[in-house]
C-alpha cells in the first residue's frame, strides 16, 4: 500500500513587521484588526493545503468565516479581495484562476520542501524565474538533473527538470474539489458570456464627483436586447443575476472577483453595477475604475453615490 505524499506544510515563518506592511496597515484601517485575523488565517490554508496556493472561491471564503468570530463570508471575501489590489496576492493568478498565492509564498514553500524528494507544483502557477528554481529545487532533482540530455527539453521542460510540477486536480484548504466543479458548472449553464462594453454616446459624463445625466445613463444602464438572455427593462436587474456574469475567455489580464467585492462594498445597485462591469470590460487591470475606488477610500463617504461616480470616472478617462 503506497503512502500518501504530503503536500502543505506543517508550519509556517512569519515577518516580524507584517503589520507594519504598508498594503496590511491599508486593509486593517479600512476593515479594522480583525483583517490581520482573515490574512494571518488565509496564509495557514495555503501553507497547510496546497503549501504555494489555495483556490478561493464561495466554500473557502465560508469556511475562513467559520473559523473566525464576528466575520462573515462576504466580509472575508471583501478582505482578501483587498489584499489581492493591494498586491499582497498575485493578482493575474487571482483573475486567470481564482487562487491566492505569490512569488514570496512559492519561494517559502521550495525552500521549506527541499529535503523532500520532490516539491510538487502547477507551471501555470508558477511565478518564480528558472534561476530561483535551480537555486530551491530539492536535493534529489538537482543530482538528476546534471544526468540529464542536451537538448532533450524545450522552456516548459526546463523548469519541470528544476521543480517537478503536477497538473493533477487537487483539493484546496478543507473543502473538496468536486464541489467546486459543480459549483462552476451551474454557474457556466445559466450564465452566457457578455459582448465587451461599448464606448459612450450622448454628452460627456462630466468630470470626476458629478452626476451622470440622465440620458447617458439610462443608455448605459439599459441592457442590449431581450433575445441575449438578460433581463428586458431597468427595474428587473437583480444581484443573483449580476452573480451569473463571466468575464470572456480572451487573455486579458483582469480582477474581476476585486471588481465585484468592491461594487458591493460600496452598495452600488445591480443597474449601476451591470454598467460599470460593461464599461470597465469585466475590470481589465489598469482601467480607471480602479483608481475611482481609490478615490472612493479616500473621500471617506463624501461622495453620496458611489456608482454614478464610477460611471463619470470611466467616461471620462475613456
Amino acid at each position: 500500500m503506497s503512502r500518501i505524499k504530503k503536500r502543505g506544510l506543517d508550519y509556517f515563518p512569519m515577518n516580524t513587521d507584517f503589520t507594519q506592511d504598508r498594503s496590511v496597515r491599508r486593509i486593517m484601517r479600512q476593515e479594522g484588526d480583525g483583517a490581520f485575523a482573515v490574512l494571518f488565517n488565509a496564509l495557514s490554508y495555503i501553507y497547510a493545503g496546497e503549501g504555494y496556493f489555495v483556490r478561493a472561491d464561495t466554500l473557502f471564503y465560508e469556511d475562513l468565516a467559520a473559523s473566525l468570530f464576528e466575520k462573515s463570508g462576504e466580509g472575508v471575501k471583501r478582505i482578501i479581495c483587498l489584499a489581492v489590489e493591494y498586491g499582497i496576492f498575485d493578482t493575474s493568478l487571482f483573475s486567470r484562476f481564482g487562487i491566492l498565492t505569490s512569488a514570496e509564498i512559492q519561494r517559502q514553500y521550495l525552500f521549506s520542501t527541499k529535503r523532500r524528494k520532490a516539491s510538487q507544483m502547477n507551471a501555470d502557477y508558477c511565478l518564480l524565474s528558472d534561476a530561483e528554481l535551480a537555486g530551491l529545487q530539492p536535493s534529489n532533482s538537482r543530482k538528476s538533473s546534471s544526468k540529464a540530455k542536451d537538448g532533450e527539453a524545450d522552456e516548459k521542460r526546463t523548469k519541470i527538470q528544476n521543480v517537478t510540477f503536477s497538473t493533477e486536480n487537487v483539493t484546496s484548504g478543507t473543502h473538496s474539489i468536486a464541489k467546486h466543479s459543480i459549483a462552476q458548472q451551474r454557474i457556466a449553464e445559466n450564465s452566457k458570456e457578455l459582448p465587451p462594453p461599448v464606448p459612450p454616446k450622448g454628452k460627456n459624463a462630466g468630470t470626476a464627483g458629478e452626476e451622470v445625466e440622465n440620458d447617458d445613463r439610462e443608455e448605459e444602464i439599459s441592457p442590449e436586447k431581450t433575445e441575449t438572455g438578460y433581463p428586458s427593462g431597468r427595474k428587473q436587474w437583480t444581484q443573483e443575476f449580476i452573480n451569473t456574469l463571466q468575464p470572456p475567455a480572451d487573455g486579458i489580464p483582469r480582477n474581476y472577483e476585486g471588481l465585484l467585492c468592491n461594487l458591493l462594498h460600496y452598495h452600488i445597485p445591480p443597474s449601476e453595477q451591470y454598467a460599470i462591469i460593461r464599461k470597465s470590460n469585466y475590470g481589465i487591470i489598469g482601467n480607471p475604475v480602479w483608481k475611482g475606488f481609490s478615490n472612493l477610500r479616500n473621500s471617506c463617504g463624501k461622495i453620496k453615490l458611489p456608482g454614478r461616480y464610477l460611471l463619470s470616472v470611466i467616461n471620462v478617462k475613456s
